[in-house]
């Protein structure tokens, strides 16, 4: 018996359930892009699936509606991969155990993959329907877009004929989402580190912390895992590195970072972090409640990194900028920049530290990467790099899918909806900047604590966008 088989829209959850028994994270979309493509040409639909596995699939427009303009829908298959840390589970190999209580959705100890699995079973199910009235549709399923739009940077967007898009990649289905920031990842490099013989290691573990999204969550204040361990090392004499690794996704904010250090005086190090501890504890909001930290110490033979390069990384890692930079001169309450320092990682002789910053102003995007150039020039890091920038994407003046949209809600709703930008990147920047006709909004159903194990699914949300999106459908003739 399927866990979700109850629920409605009811092809909807079917196609989520059979969507999390395929893993799908970033860069491992290939088996559900062949289920996807699988799955048109049974119902001898349009299909193109591409090199890197995005899948592109047009359905006829049902009878009275050939002459409306087309529509495309749009969101991810890939899914951030996460995990509690006593949670076995094998992203590669492993389907989403998923749990329902009442009118929740969740995971058992991992990520959901509501984002955006919702988009891909909303669309197959739309695909699939023969009673929905819509004119020509457009179904585009990205990969890797959580890691950098990768998919939507790659695929053939002349492709594209519709007029207008609905991305089905937000979080709130009592909102449209009408902008949204643009993005770059920076990677910095300690390589080669010379080693020194050590006879004591401390482990020092912050785990407990609410984390989030990196830019949906950025403004709620909750503290990243990576900048509180190198917190508490304040104080500690002559810190020398054996590992540091915190976070495990660049757009996550981290939950969980392990430092590996030895010190002069190995003894008084418990004293001086719990010290520190309850200034962090003093400062943390009611979402980040289990912070926790242990501290560990055994003697042996060890190796560890060189004290004056333990200093840069450690340097590097607290000037780096977390958190809202700026919020927007023009929308209220819109943060407009932030920075996130989301991974570090030892192996072997050498330290990697990602971050990811985000601007809906491209110009406070490049001052931004300036100050992480001036960092990496300040600490001396072996190298670093920018990648994967995307741009944002601007409202849409006179906007008839917004009008319609308004329109739609208020009939089954009764109420207005919010219409709003948001911080988060979104893949409508790069099909804004293909094509600059179309018109965009981006919703989606009520979906919590995305990128963390905590991540959950409104089911009575679910149908909600789903009625929406058949009427909206239907008015866009």
């Amino acid at each position: 018996m399927r866990i979700l088989e109850n629920l409605a829209p009811e092809r909807v959850f079917y196609y989520f359930e059979e969507i999390s028994n395929i893993p799908r994270g970033s860069g491992n979309e290939e088996a559900v892009a062949k289920y996807i493509e699988g799955f048109a040409k049974e119902r001898s639909l349009e299909v193109i699936r591409d090199k890197n596995n995005n899948v592109f699939i047009k359905k006829p427009a049902s009878k009275g509606y050939e002459n409306a303009p087309a529509v495309l829908l749009q969101g991810h298959t890939d899914m951030v991969c996460e995990k509690n840390e006593a949670t076995v589970h094998d992203f590669l190999t492993d389907p989403i155990k998923l749990v329902l209580d009442g009118d929740t959705l969740t995971a058992d100890g991992t990520t959901l993959g509501a984002d955006d699995g919702v988009a891909v079973a909303m669309m197959l199910a739309l695909l699939e329907d023969e009673k929905a009235v819509h004119g020509p549709l457009e179904c585009l399923f990205t990969t890797e877009e959580e890691t950098g739009l990768g998919g939507m940077k790659s695929f053939d967007k002349s492709l594209i004929t519709a007029k207008y898009m609905i991305n089905l990649d937000s979080e709130d289905d009592d909102t449209a989402v009408i902008s949204c920031a643009g993005g770059s990842r920076c990677d910095f490099l300690f390589s080669d580190i010379p080693l020194e013989k050590c006879n004591s290691e401390i482990t020092l573990t912050v785990k407990g912390l609410m984390g989030g999204h990196s830019g949906a969550d950025i403004h709620l204040g909750r503290a990243n895992a990576n900048k509180v361990a190198v917190k508490l090392l304040s104080g500690v004499e002559n810190v020398r590195i054996i590992s540091i690794n915190g976070g495990s996704k660049d757009n996550a904010i981290p939950r969980e970072c392990t430092i590996v250090f030895t010190a002069d005086d190995p003894m008084e190090v418990p004293d001086i972090i719990e010290e520190n501890a309850e200034e962090v504890r003093a400062s943390l909001s009611d979402d980040d409640k289990g912070f926790d930290v242990t501290c560990t110490y055994k003697r042996g033979n060890f190796h560890c990194f060189a004290e004056k390069y333990s200093r840069s990384i450690i340097t590097l890692l607290s000037s780096l900028p977390y958190g809202v930079i700026d919020m927007s001169r023009t929308v209220e309450g819109l943060v407009e920049s932030s920075s996130n320092p989301g991974v570090v990682k030892t192996e072997g002789a050498n330290v990697t530290v990602v971050t990811s910053s985000r601007s809906s102003v491209e110009a406070r995007l490049d001052a931004i990467e300036n100050t992480l150039d001036s960092l990496a020039e300040f600490t001396k890091v072996t190298k670093h790099s920018h990648r994967d920038r995307y741009p944002g994407w601007d409202v849409t003046e006179n906007s008839h899918l917004q009008e319609k949209y308004k329109e739609t809600y208020i009939e089954l709703c009764g109420e207005t909806p919010k219409i709003m930008g948001i911080h988060a990147g979104l893949e409508c920047g790069l099909i804004k900047s293909a094509l600059p006709e179309i018109d965009i909004i981006s919703v989606g159903p009520n979906a919590k604590n995305i990128h963390t194990p905590d991540e959950s699914l409104s089911v009575s949300s679910v149908k909600k966008l789903w009625d929406i999106l058949l009427s909206l459908l239907k008015k866009l003739k």
